[in-house]
């Protein structure tokens, strides 16, 4: 089904009935081979493709973005993906992962590019459908951690309003006042962490670049920092200007330092980084800390998820939300978060912010 195939028989024949869609362009990036799954996956026939440029088979809004790989694929001789919806003529959608690689000559230049297509449709459908099942699950536990805090602040709330309306001290009275207040406040502390987390669709402001933000807040904690016998590192990388909300950033920065903290309650080193990782700008926040057992570590983002507060049989008024308003945060700033950790080893926190498209972003 090839123009002129470099193969003999058998790996034309082996090619052309893979089960997984492949289509093999020349040096100027036109189709030369195109296999019945390719056709199957893709629509075309062979005959109604050979000989066009391959970025005339996706759709146009992905165009630029293939001619881009295609030339970096084989200007780095690396494999290079990306992804693609196609929408056909009954409105059904298909997610496919497009992986090009480049196809060498005999003196190792790459003459022409491979491209394998794989229709990702069905698992991306059922990861959707697992999701869905772990936010149901996940809604369960903030139900239930809401309504334990909300409980204990309500209760105590009742009992300072009857010694108040009973007691004719007014200093006894005054103080159950004082005491109601401050329960109402953490309560709202706590409605406004989950605003913070869940909080979507805002207005962009107070922008300022991602490499200052970070030297801005290591000057504000550096000097108390050093009192509690912890030393910070920074290792920032060259990266070009991104801009993202201060506030925001420092509310993330700030949370993670409140857990470092709690974490090294007789000191240690806390290393701020920022780097270039292929499209990606990553900014590392890694402490020397007591850990997080394995097991943990997929809930660490979870709302009222604590080993250290009440809920979890500790001693402190800790409600578990300071990592869970980070994720919200990050999420809200257009990145996403990771986390790394060993007992006794300490943690490591990565934020991953994509490059916009001018600079050399996808």
């Amino acid at each position: 089904m090839g123009l002129t195939p470099p193969w003999d028989d058998f790996y034309r024949v082996l090619c052309d009935r893979a089960a997984v869609a492949l289509a093999a362009t020349d040096e100027h990036f036109n189709i030369v081979f195109w296999n019945q799954a390719a056709q199957a996956l893709l629509g075309p026939a062979a005959d109604q493709v050979l000989g066009k440029p391959l970025h005339s088979v996706v759709p146009p809004n992905r165009r630029k973005l293939l001619q881009r790989l295609l030339h970096r694929t084989v200007r780095r001789n690396e494999t290079s993906q990306f992804e693609v919806r196609l929408t056909g003529t009954d409105d059904h959608a298909r997610d496919l992962m497009v992986v090009l690689s480049p196809i060498p000559s005999r003196n190792s230049q790459a003459c022409g590019i491979a491209a394998w297509v794989i229709d990702e449709t069905a698992q991306k459908q059922m990861a959707q459908r697992l999701a869905q099942a772990e936010k149901m699950a996940s809604l369960g536990t903030l139900a239930n951690g809401v309504a334990h805090h909300f409980n204990n602040i309500l209760g105590g709330v009742a009992t300072f309003v009857d010694f108040a309306l009973s007691s004719n001290d007014l200093i006894a009275m005054k103080r159950a006042l004082q005491m109601t207040a401050e329960a109402a406040a953490r309560a709202s502390k706590i409605t406004q962490s989950l605003l913070s987390f869940a909080n979507t669709g805002r207005q962009r402001e107070d922008m300022a670049d991602l490499t200052e933000i970070l030297l801005t807040f290591v000057h504000l904690v550096e000097r108390p920092l050093g009192q509690r016998r912890i030393h910070v590192q920074l290792d920032l990388k060259a990266i070009p200007v991104l801009p993202v909300e201060a506030n925001r950033m420092h509310q993330v920065l700030g949370n993670l330092l409140a857990n470092a903290e709690e974490a090294m309650p007789d000191g240690g080193t806390i290393d701020i980084s920022i780097a270039r990782q292929d499209n990606e700008i990553v900014v590392g926040f890694a402490d020397t800390g007591c850990g997080i057992e394995a097991k943990y570590l997929p809930m660490v983002f979870e709302p009222f998820f604590t080993t250290k507060g009440l809920l979890a049989g500790g001693d402190k008024a800790n409600p578990g939300l300071g990592l869970s308003i980070v994720h919200g945060l990050v999420r809200e700033l257009g990145g996403r978060i990771t986390v790394l950790s060993e007992c006794g080893h300490g943690t490591r926190f990565n934020i991953f912010f994509p490059l916009p498209a001018d600079e050399g972003g996808l």
